[in-house]
């Protein structure tokens, strides 16, 4: 193997080590591979390799730019997310991993990994003491038992384990793993067994790792049945004071022990004070535990203002009245949440009451508020959508972001999209699965013709023709070509730009590109409906 220094070239050397392996095995060195690493990963100072970037090129291609990086001291990150690779190619990385003293993250995730490869990674970490990796992401693979043997030999080092849905006779593997050895509860910073559903009934592993002191500050169970009676006795006892992360979303409480778990559970979230993100969507939380939760309890709020808490979700949680009730006196005075997710709840026609409470509360940036306008009330539905005006059109407005996705709001909800041509605070709105047709997306293309902050709208399930599609495009193309011209200053950087290296340019322009046309994305979401609905 020749290893070239960082000094000798960029990248630390990737191309000539790259060339030299293309002509030692005798395949055709590819200069695309050479100029992207060149060009666009230095210029970006990007030191992830992304082998779905050049997903084009045969298994032994692949093979040969893993085998590059064996040696190789700028990158340190390999990344491949939804890409069958070969035996050669995995092989390749198991020998980088026993050689490289810089990777500090792999990430394999549906990659179609052989059955044996953990054993083989295991082994191929253990041959490397100079190995400094911390995150390994397997998710989505076929190993089975016996190629997890080995698990408990993985790095004690490791910070960051997402082992979601490897396969269900893998976790429990795993997971003993992390009990096996104490080096995991000093080391282990992000956890996520999610999309995993039964794998944790009746698994006691995890209940013993959080319960022992730890530096857990990730944690993510969702759709796992995890017995939540039994997990928050172990925080308190684990990470409670440092878990900023957690996601218990589709899981259930058991209504048996409600009496004998609500302590703990209310001990938890007065005693969580780095909590920053809370998921407690789609779970089946009796009355007495959803009061312990932070943004429905009042005993709490005193707890509250020493809170981090930025984002909770509790959407799908069946709040109805009595919920909105709470939002409406509590939520104003839990100062540091910034995004809110309480979509699916059946609201209703309690919004005229929860709206109001909203639009008093400064620091809220994110607001989910889709399937909850099940209002049979024409006039009560009209007054609702008029307050929902009124709070994204207030000076002191923080929000970034609404959603209403699948509301069901049909013709009415065009006072909405009228009102988002004066709005200036909004960077981003869904309003998918509204049935607001051609007059809707009339509508959206006059605001957009003025509109002058937004950058994203999601407009899926709107029974929007071709028409309406065409109306929208040519109003925003008509916004773009009237809007951003260059500045001097930005056309003296771009002639400056001209004499500079390869690699510079690109840079330069990438950055004055970010400004120009903000909604040539959008246009060519809209073209490609329409290309669509014309096949058909």
């Amino acid at each position: 193997i020749i290893y070239f220094s960082s000094s000798l070239s960029v990248s630390g050397g990737f191309s000539e080590t790259y060339a030299a392996l293309c002509d030692y095995n005798g395949i055709s060195c590819k200069e695309e591979v050479q100029w992207d690493v060149d060009t666009i990963y230095h210029s970006q100072d990007n030191r992830e390799f992304n082998l779905v970037d050049f997903s084009h090129l045969e298994s032994r291609d692949l093979a040969v730019i893993v085998a590059s990086m064996a040696y190789n001291t700028w990158f340190t990150k390999l990344y491949c997310k939804d890409l069958r690779i070969g035996s050669e190619v995995s092989e390749q990385v198991l020998h980088t991993l026993s050689k490289s003293s810089s990777l500090e993250e792999l990430t394999l995730e549906n990659a179609g990994l052989k059955s044996d490869f953990a054993q083989k990674l295991s082994v191929a970490l253990s041959e490397n003491p100079a190995s400094v990796i911390h995150s390994l992401n397997l998710a989505h693979n076929t190993l089975d038992n016996q190629g997890t043997k080995q698990m408990p030999y993985f790095p004690v080092r490791l910070t960051n384990l997402p082992i979601s849905v490897l396969v269900t006779s893998l976790l429990p593997l795993s997971l003993s793993a992390l009990c096996s050895s104490d080096e995991y509860s000093n080391s282990l910073l992000h956890l996520d067994l999610s999309k995993n559903p039964g794998v944790l009934s009746g698994e006691d592993n995890l209940y013993l790792f959080l319960s022992q002191p730890n530096c857990l500050v990730h944690l993510d169970l969702s759709d796992t049945d995890c017995a939540v009676d039994s997990l928050f006795g172990a925080l308190l006892r684990g990470c409670c004071a440092d878990l900023s992360y957690l996601n218990l979303s589709k899981n259930s409480f058991s209504h048996r022990k409600v009496k004998e778990t609500l302590p703990l559970f209310r001990q938890f979230f007065s005693s969580a004070f780095s909590l920053t993100h809370v998921s407690l969507a789609s779970m089946k939380l009796p009355p007495d535990a959803l009061r312990s939760v932070p943004l429905f309890s009042n005993s709490l709020l005193l707890s509250l203002t020493h809170l981090q808490l930025t984002r909770m979700t509790v959407a799908s949680l069946a709040l109805k009245s009595a919920g909105a009730s709470v939002i409406q006196e509590l939520f104003p005075r839990v100062s540091s949440i910034a995004t809110l997710d309480i979509s699916d709840n059946g609201l209703d026609a309690d919004l005229l009451s929860v709206l109001p409470a909203l639009s008093r509360h400064t620091s809220l940036k994110h607001l989910y508020l889709g399937k909850n306008f099940n209002i049979k009330s024409s006039r009560v539905l009209e007054e609702i959508l008029q307050k929902l005006v009124q709070l994204i059109q207030e000076e002191e407005c923080a929000l970034q972001s609404l959603s209403l996705a699948d509301s069901r709001l049909r013709s009415r909800g065009t006072v909405l999209v009228n009102a988002l041509g004066s709005n200036t605070c909004l960077r981003k709105v869904d309003l998918s699965g509204n049935s607001l047709e051609d007059i809707g997306a009339k509508m959206l293309s006059k605001a957009l013709q003025i509109n002058t902050t937004l950058r994203s709208v999601t407009w899926d399930r709107n029974n929007t023709s071709a028409t309406g599609f065409l109306d929208v495009a040519r109003r925003a193309l008509l916004r773009n070509n009237q809007t951003q011209r260059f500045s001097q200053r930005q056309a003296l950087r771009l002639h400056q730009g001209l004499v500079t290296s390869t690699a510079e340019q690109v840079a330069k322009v990438q950055s004055i590109l970010k400004v120009f046309r903000p909604l040539d994305f959008f246009n060519i979401l809209l073209r490609y409906s329409l290309i669509l609905k014309w096949i058909k």
